[in-house]
């Protein structure tokens, strides 16, 4: 009894999400610079290899009969959007009930975000600030959902279930410790004002619909691959070219980065999103690392001038 309420109190004491998200970039950085930069030197196991690559870098990785039956279809990335699409479309009704109806909240978004971040929250940003954040994260994730819907073309690869777990947990935590340093999330009286529109919301804004377009036009690219006349024909990979994949492996991957960045600007003293971001450009850019190395493999006449995530740079 003692334990668990030492538990207890270990959890309310420390932001859940916010280790979480420290603790994804953690592994991520380690795991990615070990398979990116050290495989040559360190022999890595094959389980592990199995393990944190998927999809079409997964083929030249032996296979571990334990690890394949921790292997999901890769086309379940979908299942992402749908949740992350409820979830915010709940933040976003929670944020208009509280500013503009000027409800109180209900008791169980308290608990919730007493349990997810912590009890003692503290407004980072206005309330003007906070709902045009959350706007663009919504807008972000139901053109996700669309494009998975719609536009993507899902092989048959798979991934591991940690790459699931972490794919839904990413937009739970994301919009939980946004609203959680948002005005009247902290059970203060608060609305938004045009007023307060601010240069750095027009410039994040406009970061993050440059991102928006380049993510959905290098989607397009990928996808028209693989149909002919909008139909699947093949699984087989193909160089991209066209777009910014003429100067980039996965400019999709800088996309999401900037999206994410865009909207740091616009919530600049929110650290919440502070590590949310510094996750997110942890995992685009050795995932941009991998995917570059595997088609200069694959494509022994995949042009030297391209860079992996970003322009003249990685």
């Amino acid at each position: 009894m003692e334990l668990f309420r030492a538990l207890l109190d270990f959890l309310v004491d420390w932001n859940l999400c916010i280790l979480m998200f420290v603790m994804y970039s953690v592994i991520i950085s380690i795991s990615g610079t070990l398979v990116n930069f050290m495989m040559g030197l360190v022999p890595l196991p094959h389980f592990f290899l199995q393990a944190f690559k998927f999809g079409k870098m997964a083929h030249s990785v032996g296979v571990n009969k334990i690890i394949s039956c921790l292997e999901v279809p890769k086309r379940w990335f979908i299942h992402f959007y749908i949740s992350a699409s409820m979830i915010v479309t709940v933040a976003l009704l929670q944020m208009w009930k509280l500013y503009i109806l000027r409800d109180p909240l209900p008791s169980w978004v308290n608990v919730t975000l007493d349990v997810f971040t912590t009890p003692d929250r503290k407004p980072a940003v206005n309330a003007t600030t906070a709902a045009l954040g959350l706007s663009l994260l919504a807008l972000q994730i139901y053109r996700r959902l669309y494009e998975n819907l719609f536009v993507s073309v899902f092989s048959s690869g798979r991934m591991n279930i940690l790459h699931y777990i972490v794919g839904i947990t990413h937009y739970l935590g994301a919009v939980l410790l946004l609203v959680s340093q948002a005005p009247g999330f902290d059970g203060k009286e608060s609305h938004v004002s045009f007023s307060a529109v601010e240069f750095r919301h027009i410039i994040g804004t406009l970061v993050c619909f440059f991102g928006f377009v380049v993510q959905n036009r290098s989607l397009h690219l990928l996808a028209s691959l693989r149909k002919n006349q909008g139909r699947k024909v093949t699984e087989r990979h193909v160089m991209p070219q066209g777009g910014m994949f003429e100067i980039l492996s996965c400019p999709h991957m800088l996309a999401e980065v900037l999206i994410y960045v865009g909207i740091l600007l616009i919530l600049h003293t929110h650290i919440g999103w502070g590590i949310v971001t510094l996750w997110v450009i942890s995992n685009q850019v050795q995932v941009a690392i991998m995917n570059h190395k595997w088609y200069q493999e694959t494509f022994k006449d995949y042009p030297l001038k391209r860079r992996a995530i970003f322009p003249f740079l990685v």
